[in-house]
């Protein structure tokens, strides 16, 4: 706890709570900001809530749980030069881009909850790719538009929608509750830890997006050397973005684009895995497994492979796809929102990306201290699942939170500028 007369403590106990999952015996000194003063000063409020309503916070302190993750990592690394602020991360992207709260539509414009027969269901389409993939998740042929789709979610099982889009390669997911998980992440270790061979880890950063490329970063700031990856084929799709948001993922890392049908660059990018002490990866296992890469060969070897993926590296959920918005719905955060607001909405900006970028940061990190030989599984709707472990307001403490951010007047977390 700090002198904040607001610091209710929740990010410390998440903070050595990630410590202690990762061996470690550091003190954290986090933020320790209310979770509603948090969501606030993160700018959230302006994505959270209905077009023509008030802003609303989130009824689950995610904010301590991005605040518990960074005090986690500078304990760690305590020469690391990293952003004052974790829940500022959560708001960032929605700030630069000037995006805006619209109800049961993500900010972004690109996920919707729509009404199934038994429950809600969260469908993410934003490459022009998934319209052409919608008629078969019906099962007919018609013209595609968002009120189409909307009414024929209304004649199916939100299960069934999730199964076939899951089949289709479409991010699908049911507005649910779900189980909250011990940790966040899990730790696979492929043999006995290994004595580190830098001060600095060198780093490799296949990811592309957000939650991978944010790890990335924040491994750059604790000191890593960080190359960036990308196929020139298909390069990473925030490239087509906000280039301000972008250049604050990526502008302190070296950049390499490679052909990967090239043997000659395959080999190069063999070698620079060969030579990672870390390794992010963002992909499916078996896009990988294609390129002949494999994750638990290169975790025997010594190498921290930190995987993230939507839901999971085993079994059915090894090949599902999802992103931050329709992520964060699976890991439970939609149904506590209509839970406690009434009504279907999103919380925040695609938030599941930055909350696990900050903490595979961390957990690589982590793992790579200890001596590393490990695989280290993150899932986007599992992280944000976790983070429920933390608690979930009461009607009456809800009520409390949302008047003690209406009646904030502090200015919001100041805005990094890019690297």
């Amino acid at each position: 706890m700090t002198g904040d007369p607001h610091d209710d403590g929740r990010a410390g106990d998440h903070a050595r709570t990630l410590i202690a999952a990762l061996g470690g015996s550091a003190v954290p000194q986090p933020s320790g900001e209310h979770p509603a003063l948090g969501w606030r000063r993160a700018g959230l409020m302006d994505v959270t809530g209905r077009a023509d309503g008030p802003g609303l916070v989130c009824p689950v302190p995610l904010t301590c749980a991005a605040d518990g993750a960074l005090a986690a990592l500078a304990a760690l690394a305590p020469d690391a030069r990293l952003p004052a602020s974790g829940a500022l991360l959560l708001g960032e992207r929605a700030r630069l881009l000037g995006l805006r709260r619209n109800g049961p539509v993500s900010p972004n414009g690109s996920c919707r909850l729509l009404a199934a027969r038994d429950a809600y269901v969260a469908i993410n389409l934003p490459r022009p790719d998934d319209w052409e993939l919608v008629p078969a998740l019906f099962g007919d042929a018609f013209d595609a538009s968002w009120d189409s789709v909307a009414a024929r979610c209304a004649d199916m099982d939100a299960g069934e929608l999730v199964t076939r889009g899951s089949e289709l390669g479409m991010a699908v997911a049911a507005a649910l509750p779900a189980a909250v998980p011990a940790l966040p992440f899990s730790i696979e270790q492929a043999g006995a830890p290994v004595d580190r061979r830098r001060a600095h880890p060198v780093v490799v950063d296949l990811s592309s997006l957000w939650a991978g490329p944010l790890a990335g970063a924040l491994l750059a700031m604790a000191g890593a050397r960080v190359t960036k990856v990308e196929s020139k084929q298909r390069p990473d799709g925030a490239r087509f973005g906000s280039p301000a948001f972008f250049a604050l993922l990526n502008g302190g890392k070296r950049q390499l684009a490679l052909d990967f049908s090239d043997k000659a660059d395959l080999a190069h990018l063999r070698r620079l895995i060969e030579a990672a002490d870390i390794v992010i990866e963002s992909t499916r296992p078996r896009a990988l497994r294609q390129l002949g890469i494999d994750a638990h060969a290169h975790a025997a070897s010594g190498t921290t492979w930190v995987s993230i993926t939507a839901h999971g590296r085993d079994g059915e959920a090894a090949n599902r796809i999802g992103f931050g918005d329709d992520a964060a719905i699976a890991g439970g955060l939609g149904a506590t929102m209509r839970e406690s607001w009434g009504q279907p909405l999103f919380a925040g900006d695609a938030i599941a990306d930055p909350l696990t970028g900050l903490t595979a940061a961390l957990a690589g990190w982590g793992v790579w201290q200890a001596g590393g030989r490990a695989i280290v599984s993150l899932a986007l709707a599992k992280v944000v699942a976790h983070a429920r472990h933390l608690g979930t307001a009461t009607p009456g403490e809800l009520a409390g939170w949302q008047a003690l951010a209406e009646a904030d007047r502090q200015a919001p977390y100041a805005l990094r500028s890019g690297g």
